[in-house]
């Protein structure tokens, strides 16, 4: 289809006027539709196509976007293609984007999974209290202070027996 205007180019924009029931259609090529100076015409350039899709999909990933380790100088998108850090430092570069990640990846930023039978109870302990405090930080967001309070009662109850047996060892100890 050829362009309304000018009759010379292949028209590629169309444009849908509607005033009351009255439905007009207009069919332009991109610089007549450029020359009616109207916003809504203007034509995006790819990068803001791109710009806005990273803005859409992630928008981490827009705010990192320019964000490079200076240390061994990976950027934050080639991270993100690549899957793979390169550094030690990346952790710290990237930590406004890599918090997110890996919360939406595993639930949480910090491992709180099995343990080794070798590592001994209290370890156990310090992780069941920790998921308990996130437990009780999101009950008490959602108002629900009966489970709150459960919450609290067993992280009390784990911390009163950690307590305990510090001090037995150190009777035994003294």
């Amino acid at each position: 289809m050829k362009c309304e205007s000018c009759n010379k180019r292949h028209a590629t924009v169309h444009l849908t006027e509607i005033n009351g029931n009255e439905k007009r259609e207009r069919h332009l090529c991109e610089e007549c539709a450029q020359s009616l100076n109207n916003p809504l015409v203007k034509m995006p350039t790819p990068a803001d196509i791109l710009s806005s899709l990273i803005n859409q999909v992630a928008p981490e990933i827009g705010e990192m976007s320019k964000t490079t380790c200076p240390a061994c100088g990976l950027s934050y998108l080639e991270f993100r293609s690549k899957g793979r850090l390169g550094c030690p430092m990346d952790y710290t570069a990237f930590k406004k984007g890599l918090v997110p990640l890996l919360e939406k990846m595993h639930g949480a930023s910090q491992h709180i999974g099995k343990v080794p039978s070798r590592a001994g109870k209290e370890l156990v302990v310090k992780n069941e209290v920790l998921q308990l405090r996130k437990e009780l930080d999101k009950a008490v967001e959602k108002e629900d202070y009966e489970k709150a309070a459960k919450i609290r009662d067993r992280i009390f109850e784990l911390s009163a027996s950690e307590d305990k047996k510090d001090e037995g060892t150190v009777q035994q100890n003294g």
